[in-house]
């Protein structure tokens, strides 16, 4: 399979990709409504699955999204002002041999992770980058209803999907070799996120919120759930009017997005909040196609 590949940067590789002369599209700034979580008055909350209640207290804090106003956006024609290493995310071009061809889950998966996987660790500055695929999900790829409503709706709610506690647990959960293990947490450790669209993007755009505008120590609230087999530990967001949010405009799905959810280099460990909106002006398209592919990366300190 062939892939034609454009280099990240700096970290992830040598200098950013220009993309802005790829496909023409007016740029559309977006003011929509985000759901954060309402302030609870402190930065940890704890559901325990294995004590009486707690499917109450799980319930209770599905009710604290809050939406607020934010302007978010659109990086079209400036994406090369956005890196992976100072704001978190990066969009690039990445061409995928006969993907318009693809025309079940099946198909996008095998194409598609490898191509991924090869995107990431061909692109690395020193070429010598593991790469560990651990997740992948499609949103609304069948176009029979009855298989949408199987798939998973796009997540309305700002979050990231771990702390740093919470992905070096995942890690320890997916190396079990612990020489291996030993030897992988001896260099750097990354958790990205590759965000696709399967189709040209209109309705439920992913938003990403700008590293440099969040504070960690006080915009972000840690979120551990335990279950009997172990525990999970993600983020959830109080708002804050500082941050700044961006998406791609018209996005398509040779123009993946790369996200941090944690770095262990970085200070705090850049999990990136991001979340789906609405654009009120796209309220009436089809449901959006895309694929979510998240992976760690080890790379020499």
């Amino acid at each position: 399979m062939a892939t034609l590949l454009t280099p990240l940067n700096n970290t992830i590789a040598k200098s950013p990709p220009d993309i802005s002369s790829s496909v023409e599209e007016e740029r559309h700034d977006i003011l929509a409504e985000l759901n954060y979580w309402k302030d609870v008055g402190n930065t940890s909350v704890l559901v325990d699955f294995n004590t009486p209640g707690a499917q109450e207290r799980y319930n209770d804090l599905l009710k604290l999204d809050q939406a607020h106003s934010v302007m978010v956006h659109d990086v079209r024609g400036e994406e090369s002002k956005y890196t992976i290493d100072r704001h978190g995310f990066q969009y690039v071009q990445h061409e995928v041999k006969d993907m318009g061809n693809l025309s079940n889950d099946e198909e996008v998966i095998a194409v598609l992770l490898t191509a991924t996987e090869q995107l990431i660790n061909t692109t690395h500055s020193t070429g010598a980058c593991k790469i560990v695929t651990f997740a992948h999900l499609i949103r609304c790829f069948a176009a029979d209803e009855r298989q949408l409503a199987a798939s998973q709706a796009p997540a309305h709610a700002v979050h990231s999907d771990f702390t740093p506690s919470g992905a070096i647990k995942h890690l320890q959960d997916t190396i079990k070799d612990e020489t291996e293990l030993n030897r992988l947490l001896g260099g750097r450790v990354l958790i990205i996120n590759v965000w696709r669209p399967l189709k040209k993007i209109f309705k439920d755009p992913l938003a990403v919120c700008d590293w440099t505008s969040v504070d960690p120590e006080t915009d972000l609230v840690t979120y551990r759930m335990v279950f009997s087999q172990g525990w999970k530990e993600l983020a959830k967001a109080n708002f804050n009017p500082r941050h700044m949010w961006y998406y791609l405009g018209g996005q398509r799905p040779n123009e993946p997005l790369l996200f941090k959810q944690f770095d262990s280099k970085a200070k705090h460990g850049m999990n990136l909040l991001h979340t789906a909106f609405v654009d009120p002006q796209a309220v009436n398209y089809n449901p959006r196609e895309s694929i979510e592919i998240k992976m760690f990366a080890f790379l020499p300190n």
